[in-house]
């Protein structure tokens, strides 16, 4: 008989039926794409990047300098067959760059031969160290002899490299603590002022990386960069790379290697997908360029494009919407297989697929009706099946990548997502996962299970998938309904709907939630620190299934 939850409980309780719904599944990942920014978790990875000098070779305990200056023009190599002057100890480092910051002041003009080589011995002191003395040079007063370097009165080709040299050191003191990379933000609109090119492209490329590296640091820096015009000049740089591929650049082409740098760059800017993505979908070309830079450059360039694209689609829908209709999810599916491929081969490659996963997963879960009918068409099968090897992976960031855009395709409408996920081999997969894997690999292998069991998004639950894959592995129940016990509201309210799907659509649910502990974990969303919805929820459950109600 029908049963009811006293005290108005139950008139308060709605049931979810279906798991996850597309929209939420895209919410839910650009929460998470700012969270991760806030944590800093890719920082350690890719977002800061100190420039070292290669020209000085393999310093003794990597912590002392030739006393030297490199000759080198813009960064390249200086003549062999010098020989290696006596090294700095290190008690000498904060004395020798107190003496370099008084050397640059004092040498006029600004863009002489002097010059140089008194910036280029200041950045020397901030390139070739473990731990480089940031803190000394900014307590020194090196900012602003460096900012004064930037602005020679005469451009020449000395002059350029001066230029050069210092973007370079204000590029490794932004790889320094909050502090130091806040007294660089004053060099900003003078990076910002030479990422048009001007000066050359080089010159341009070491701006972009100066800017990348402080956008890493800080939200407020990054929204001063924008408030700044960041965002234009670097998304021309993306388009000035797709250009120089197109007329058949090789890889060591300078456009080519200033579009990686600006577009790791502007990925560093565009953490958080506000409203800088909107300017960047507005420079003329740049949303054609990522996509073409990800279908075919050479894999450095065609990661960063990849890490721009997550950035875009993890934004407003209309974005999102616009990158689908310029025909990006073929080559996204494309380039996931062929990167597969290669790190079976070559074991390289997964900093590539990762900010192709999380492209895909957004496309899967707010891409709408076209982006869902090339995801399930038969072109798309080796994508789905290269999507199993990663779920296989032993890295566990690939395998939660994977498990994210799994369980987006099957959150996908209808059962054709399912159906094309069981194709691929996936569900075998995801029950190890979910069975073995470390929890933030679990989790996302649980939702892609769940919407398994569902029916696809919307749906109300399918009881023959839900016996096939549980009624008998009562491990894989247990971790299922574990979930309610996370502290982890996203991964509580999963488990708590699918063992309202289980006790609903099962004819022995009770017994088997039971069976798992159950009931002690409904009880710990029911009295415990959830929202006040899943804890109603919890209520009407243990009312409706275990309580009086179920005795009736």
């Amino acid at each position: 008989m029908e049963s009811h939850v006293p005290s108005g409980r139950r008139a308060e309780y709605k049931s979810t039926h279906g798991v996850t719904k597309p929209e939420e599944a895209l919410d839910r990942r650009r929460k998470e794409t700012v969270a991760i920014s806030v944590q800093r978790k890719e920082s350690t990875l890719r977002s800061k990047r100190l420039k070292r000098d290669p020209s000085l070779g393999s310093l003794p305990g990597s912590r002392q300098l030739s006393r030297d200056p490199s000759r080198a023009s813009l960064g390249e190599a200086a003549s062999e067959g010098v020989a290696e002057p006596p090294p700095i100890p290190p008690e000498d480092v904060a004395a020798e760059v107190a003496a370099a910051v008084e050397a640059v002041k004092g040498a006029k003009p600004v863009g002489s031969e002097l010059c140089l080589d008194a910036v280029r011995r200041l950045r020397q002191l901030l390139s070739n160290y473990d731990e480089p003395p940031f803190k000394e040079a900014v307590q020194a007063g090196a900012v602003p002899v460096l900012v004064a370097a930037l602005q020679p009165p005469v451009m020449s080709a000395t002059a350029m490299e001066t230029i050069f040299e210092a973007a370079w050191a204000i590029t490794n003191l932004a790889v320094g603590e909050f502090e130091t990379v806040k007294a660089v933000l004053s060099a900003a609109p003078i990076l910002i002022a030479y990422l048009g090119g001007g000066s050359g492209l080089p010159v341009a490329e070491q701006c972009a990386w100066a800017l990348g590296n402080i956008a890493a640091e800080d939200f407020d820096f990054r929204q001063t960069l924008v408030a700044n015009g960041v965002v234009r000049p670097l998304a021309q740089l993306v388009v000035g790379a797709r250009q120089a591929l197109d007329k058949g650049a090789d890889d060591g082409d300078p456009a080519l290697s200033a579009g990686t740098t600006a577009a790791w760059a502007l990925s560093n800017v565009l953490k958080g997908a506000g409203r800088e993505v909107g300017e960047v979908m507005a420079v003329e070309g740049a949303p054609e360029a990522v996509v073409r830079l990800v279908a075919a450059a050479p894999d450095h360039l065609a990661t960063e494009a990849a890490w721009v694209l997550a950035y875009v689609t993890a934004s407003h829908e209309a974005h999102l919407n616009r990158m689908v209709s310029l025909g990006v999810v073929p080559p996204i599916l494309a380039r996931i297989t062929d990167t597969v491929d290669q790190m079976l081969q070559e074991q390289e490659g997964r900093g590539l697929l990762i900010p192709l996963l999380r492209s895909l997963g957004n496309v899967a879960a707010g891409g709408g009706a076209a982006a869902a009918e090339q995801l399930l068409s038969s072109d798309a099968a080796p994508a789905l099946h290269a999507l199993v090897v990663c779920a296989g992976s032993h890295h566990h960031g690939l395998q939660r990548e994977a498990c994210w855009v799994l369980s987006s395709i099957a959150g996908l409408p209808g059962m054709g997502g399912v159906e094309a996920l069981k194709a691929a081999g996936a569900v075998p997969e995801l029950m190890r996962l979910l069975k073995e894997s470390p929890f933030h690999v679990r989790k996302e292998a649980a939702f892609a299970l769940a919407n398994i069991c569902a029916g696809g998004g919307g749906g109300t639950g399918n009881p023959d998938t839900l016996n096939w894959l549980f009624a008998a592995d009562r491990q894989a129940l247990k971790a299922m309904v574990s979930l309610m016990r996370s502290a982890d509201m996203d991964a509580a309210r999963l488990g708590l709907q699918f063992t309202e799907m289980v006790l609903r659509l099962l004819d022995t649910g009770a017994e088997a939630v039971e069976e798992v502990d159950g009931i002690d974990a409904i009880e710990a969303v029911q009295y415990g620190a959830a929202p006040p919805e899943l804890q109603r929820m919890a209520a009407a459950l243990v009312d409706k299934y275990f309580g009086q109600d179920a005795e009736e």
